[in-house]
């Protein structure tokens, strides 16, 4: 199975602007300079408000023109980025969106304090929870088989939205912002948020593996309904269309959080473990973990995502980001390691064994034997953190 891991094997170069490494899945480079940080430059010779007046021509185009349904669906997390897509769609477009949330088994205290809170914007939330024998059973086969114990929330976030969508007859779905535009990637103009972008860019991995394929591994394919995309049928029947409002307002996380925060928006009181930062993945306790194992796989975690934003967005210098990564990154979360431990009924050196079969040994340094050094916490350390 560890077939879906496809490693690079070069050394590693990293981005002469920001600190992200080409082992970034799907991130190119252009004269030393990745996606990311030339997209800055396009999004700043944008005409931002021509953006906003077609979104407004789309909003009205599928807005319910007798309030029979709702105008449409907003699918959410709780988070930073669902507090303001909810805010500007209800309070500066005037829709009456229904929010859709894909509940992740291991929540947070703050991620239902943050759910309550959106629902006080004044909407109506469908609260989606997947039967936890199988949710469990497809988190211990992300964690052994992808490195990804968090793979039915990663699943569940896009598919649930679209089969309630389809469920009541809701055409259009506003999602947040265009990952590919604001961390780089092939599709930083894509509007629209469908199918192919899903199993494109979501939870199916380099080699597709797809919900459905579980049903090798003893589970009904009844059992995976919530897992699985809606067919091209009942899209086109109900006509839905998702799209990104990223691409029609001007996507600034720090603006954004100044907005959300004045709204209720709940942070941790402390940075989460491998980053310097508290106001991101407040909804699930084991993100840390999906995080580390995106360390081990590519060389770097959130701490370089959160600190090549900054950079990109003028307010951290990349000498400073370079120290907080070496600082914050790369260590084994240890808050609720035992809960964790528990939960995928694993030892600590069954965990190691999965840490180092998902490891790309060439990022990392080894005995004369290919073998990893760890210090006496079992945490590794990186051969190169900068060009």
């Amino acid at each position: 199975m560890t077939k879906y891991l496809l490693f690079k094997l070069s050394v590693m170069k990293y981005c002469t602007k920001c600190l992200y490494p080409d082992t970034k899945p799907g991130l190119g480079f252009q004269d030393g300079v990745c996606d990311a940080c030339r997209y800055v430059a396009v999004k700043n010779k944008i005409d931002w408000h021509k953006r906003r007046e077609e979104l407004k021509v789309i909003l009205d185009r599928y807005k319910s023109k007798d309030g029979s349904r709702y105008d449409c669906i907003i699918p959410i997390s709780g988070g930073k980025d669902s507090h303001y897509q909810t805010y500007i769609i209800k309070e500066e477009f005037g829709l009456n969106p229904l929010v859709v949330n894909f509940h992740p088994h291991d929540f947070t205290e703050t991620g239902r304090a943050n759910i309550e809170n959106l629902k006080k914007l004044g909407v109506d939330c469908i609260e989606f929870s997947a039967n936890p024998r199988v949710y469990d059973k497809l988190s211990r086969f992300g964690l052994l088989e992808l490195g990804d114990f968090e793979w039915p929330e990663h699943i569940g976030i896009f598919t649930v939205p679209v089969q309630v969508a389809v469920a009541y007859k809701v055409p259009l779905i506003v999602w947040g912002e265009n990952s590919q535009m604001e961390y780089g990637g092939s599709d930083p103009d894509r509007v629209f948020l469908d199918k192919e972008w899903n199993e494109k860019h979501g939870g199916y991995f380099r080699d597709k593996v797809k919900p459905e394929d579980m049903t090798r591994y003893g589970i009904d394919k009844r059992d995976l309904k919530p897992y699985i995309y809606p067919s091209d049928e009942e899209i086109a029947n109900v006509g839905v269309t998702g799209i990104f409002l990223g691409h029609f307002i001007k996507w600034d996380i720090f603006k954004l959080l100044e907005t959300v925060k004045k709204l209720g928006f709940n942070t941790f009181p402390e940075a989460r473990e491998g980053t310097y930062d508290n106001w991101e993945n407040l909804d699930t306790k084991y993100t840390v973990y999906h995080d580390y194992f995106k360390f081990l796989k590519f060389g770097f975690g959130r701490a370089t995502d959160h600190t090549s934003i900054e950079i990109r967005y003028g307010r951290m210098k990349r000498e400073d980001g370079l120290n907080i990564v070496k600082q914050y990154e790369g260590k084994i979360p240890r808050k609720n390691l035992d809960e964790f431990l528990k939960d995928a009924d694993l030892t600590w050196d069954e965990f190691l064994k999965i840490c180092e079969k998902f490891t790309n040994k060439s990022l990392f340094k080894t005995d004369k034997s290919g073998n990893l050094i760890r210090d006496k916490n079992g945490d590794i350390e990186k051969i190169q953190y900068d060009n």
